[in-house]
């Protein structure tokens, strides 16, 4: 494959998976590390990617041509709509977890909006989140909600920051819905930023009830920065069936699983 037509491929696959790992690209294409860190140099440079340590996210803008707000967006949207059936069917078991009363901290992420938009109207939920569009949903059933972060990341839009560290820090949650970028098979939780990783790893240790929603494409992958692992959470439900291995990661763990949601 001449280099010119794996770095397509490789545009490609970022934006579609939202992330990729030097260590995939070198599996996928068959070619040394070195050969996919120099074509992912080439490509951060021309603005078609953005690098991290150990691979690459979408770009936070349209390179050296485009305005940025425009291509962040449709990125966002054409998420949201990745698995929108999957999604859904994990945010309505997902309120099942929720009681009358309860604190609930919704961490950013395209499956705990659906979570949100779940929400029953019937229930009367102190919210907080580090998600501005999470919190427009939140605001329709629950009225008031808690902004957590003070700096608002451009490739994601969570909201992180010191701040919000230390909100969460002095804050005790009834349930926290949790997302990750990387679910690997050795247990680590992981995602694509270091900032969201301390915010993420102060959820898990200020939620009684941390239930993890997982769209079945972060099953078995890893992202740059690990936050914690999945001793620390109570509950995974998931879209698709977790295969033998990672059945039994969750199980030893002793988490509660909720998988194979769609038909």
């Amino acid at each position: 494959m001449l280099p010119e037509e794996r770095r397509k491929k490789i545009v490609r696959k970022v934006n579609e998976s939202d992330r990729v790992t030097v260590e995939g690209l070198t599996e996928e294409f068959d070619v040394s590390e070195p050969t996919i860190r120099r074509d992912l140099a080439s490509l951060a440079e021309e603005g078609l990617i953005e690098r991290f340590h150990g691979g690459a996210l979408p770009a936070s803008d349209n390179g050296r041509h485009g305005a940025a707000s425009g291509g962040r967006r449709r990125r966002l949207i054409e998420k949201a709509v990745t698995n929108p059936t999957g999604k859904r069917a994990i945010a309505n078991r997902a309120v099942e977890e929720l009681s009358d009363g309860d604190a609930v901290l919704f961490d950013t992420g395209t499956t705990t909006l659906e979570v949100a938009r779940a929400i029953p109207e019937s229930l009367s939920l102190l919210v907080a989140t580090n998600s501005p569009e999470n919190a427009f949903e939140l605001r329709r059933p629950c009225g008031e909600v808690k902004l957590v972060g003070d700096s608002l990341r451009q490739t994601s839009d969570a909201l992180v920051g010191s701040s919000g560290e230390s909100y969460l820090k002095k804050t005790n949650f009834d349930v926290v819905f949790l997302e990750a970028d990387g679910i690997h098979t050795n247990g680590d939780l992981s995602v694509s930023n270091e900032d969201e990783a301390r915010l993420k790893s102060l959820m898990c240790e200020g939620g009684r009830h941390v239930v993890l929603v997982a769209d079945g494409s972060t099953l078995g992958t890893q992202s740059f920065r690990e936050f914690a692992t999945i001793n620390e959470v109570d509950m995974l439900i998931t879209d698709l069936p977790l295969d033998g291995e990672m059945r039994d990661v969750f199980t030893r763990a002793d988490v509660q699983i909720v998988d194979d949601l769609v038909p």
